[in-house]
């Protein structure tokens, strides 16, 4: 590549600084692998079987790899900022007292209908803040839809498979009312949240307000109920508020569950030596084969609803997908829209109906989250890889909607497969830091 070349790519990528050498590009205080030198010499590998610098001689390039100055630009990007983004309408979601106030919530099985589901029943401390089941037996019945990892869930723009949440704090709300879920309603959270927590509320959120009254605030209800339908609307306003409170603090909480840089990071960050030879050819595979149409930037997601044409599991119907969700979105006062939003609501969201359309997920951790899918449908990471590869479900049955154009079957090598799956492996970032990655007392 020429020094001419190196520099557009690197202002293209929006890198601080390139280096003289035009095989090597420096940024975020190191020298970047995607140009690409041969590696200096020495040191041993912190990656995942990545053999020293000095041992495995030179490491193909972007260029080399047959890889356009946009696309290496693309995988850049992909590295994982050292700091969260900003959160989505919540003003308390980086207060330490809010954490520890959702910290407490999310373990706390009390907020179920049968006093034994948690958010963590679903989002297990074992299992990498998920299930490792295609669908959630843990909740009071069977769900539909598989338990996506809570880690880096602050990092995405649109929430919950269908997007029927638009902030991470108002996605938890829909697991509390969820039948099949946690069974309770938003009246009874409010009412056991003045009993247990308003040590913890108060400090962060102020004062509690009276809902002691019954006749004002019965003992249990949600929108669609008659106890709550009932309510005049500024003491619906309350318990919504109090509702929507309650989601912030399990936000803040959430935004401690987040993983630390990959291997495909520290490489992009300048150590050559975090990914072996076979990750390398893998990460420019998946650049090559069209993966970061809608696999790009740091959570290797576009945040948008695609059709895959995913089947449904033995004895479901069809899932309408974005459908589903965008009316639960536009009628939930928790939306951006909504009074308990803080600050200004970002720019308009993709509001297009995809019928069988399910949010793009993130590729980090992958190692971690089988099964894959939003109905679980996939055991291993290979037999999802494959099901892109092909093209999705097109000519298969089992779904509503079309096919997304953007998925084409794309025919790779054995060897090309292979790499590819080390490269998302290679996707597994640092576990969170303590005490925030296991139960508030340590164990489980």
């Amino acid at each position: 590549m020429s020094t001419t070349g190196l520099a557009a790519l690197c202002a293209a990528a929006a890198l601080i600084a390139c280096s003289s050498d035009p095989n090597a590009v420096v940024g975020n205080g190191g020298s970047g692998s995607l140009a690409g030198a041969s590696p200096s010499s020495g040191g041993a590998s912190s990656g995942t079987g990545g053999a020293s610098a000095a041992g495995r001689g030179h490491v193909q390039t972007c260029a080399e790899a047959g890889l356009s100055a946009g696309q290496c630009a693309e995988l850049a990007a992909i590295r994982q900022p050292a700091t969260l983004p900003a959160a989505h309408g919540n003003e308390k979601a980086d207060d330490f007292d809010a954490a520890i106030f959702g910290f407490h919530v999310f373990f706390d099985a009390r907020f179920s209908q049968n006093l034994a589901v948690r958010c963590e029943s679903c989002h297990s401390v074992d299992s990498a803040f998920t299930t490792n089941e295609p669908t959630p037996s843990k909740g009071l019945a069977a769900g539909e839809r598989n338990s996506p990892t809570i880690f880096n869930a602050a990092r995405y723009d649109t929430f919950l498979w269908d997007g029927r949440a638009d902030s991470l704090w108002s996605q938890p709300l829909f697991a509390f009312e969820n039948p099949a879920e946690m069974g309770f309603s938003r009246l009874e959270l409010a009412h056991l949240l003045v009993t247990l927590y308003q040590k913890e509320y108060e400090p962060v959120f102020g004062p509690l307000p009276d809902i002691s009254d019954p006749a004002r605030f019965p003992a249990k209800g949600a929108p669609g109920d008659i106890a709550f339908d009932q309510m005049s609307s500024d003491d619906q306003h309350t318990i919504n508020g109090i509702a929507a409170n309650v989601g912030k603090a399990l936000e803040a909480y959430m935004r401690k569950v987040a993983t630390g840089p990959a291997p495909v990071d520290e490489f992009l960050a300048g150590n050559e030596d975090a990914l072996n030879e076979k990750q390398v050819r893998g990460m420019y595979v998946f650049a090559g084969a069209g993966c970061l149409e809608c696999h790009a930037g740091p959570q290797l997601s576009d945040s948008k609803f695609h059709n895959l044409g995913v089947p449904a599991a033995a004895g479901q119907d069809p899932d309408q997908g974005r459908v589903t969700g965008l009316a639960l979105l536009v009628n939930s006062p928790f939306n951006e829209s909504g009074p308990f939003y803080n600050g200004a609501a970002p720019a308009a969201s993709d509001m297009t109906p995809v019928l069988g359309g399910f949010r793009t997920p993130s590729l980090r951790n992958l190692s971690k989250s089988a099964p894959y899918g939003h109905n679980g449908s996939f055991p291993t990471l290979e037999s999802v890889v494959d099901f892109h590869l092909q093209g999705g479900g097109k000519g298969m049955s089992g779904f509503v909607g079309d096919v997304d154009p953007k998925l084409v079957p794309t025919s790779l090598s054995s060897d090309d497969r292979d790499a590819l799956i080390e490269f998302l492996k290679a996707l597994t970032g640092k576990y969170p830091g303590l005490p925030w990655g296991q139960w508030p007392n340590g164990n489980g």
